[in-house]
């Protein structure tokens, strides 16, 4: 989940950096302690987050699951 950074913060919040390259027109963070799913054809690209923005995030939802990381990207 991606959310304004204007809301209380959450542990495990990871702020993004660079709005512009993200699509994002406020200061956010991706809030990993909750996961949300839609359906793809519904998903909209709107920009990217920084490698190592989307690596923490991915620790951060894995640590939370249990699950170790490397089973979840090649």
């Amino acid at each position: 989940m991606i959310t304004s950074a204007a809301n209380r913060g959450w542990p495990g919040d990871i702020s993004i950096a660079n709005l512009s390259t993200a699509g994002l027109p406020a200061p956010s963070v991706i809030r990993t302690a909750k996961i949300a799913t839609i359906e793809t054809n519904d998903a909209v690209k709107l920009g990217r987050i920084s490698t190592p923005a989307l690596k923490k995030a991915l620790d951060a939802v894995a640590t939370a699951l249990a699950l170790n990381r490397n089973h979840l990207v090649s």
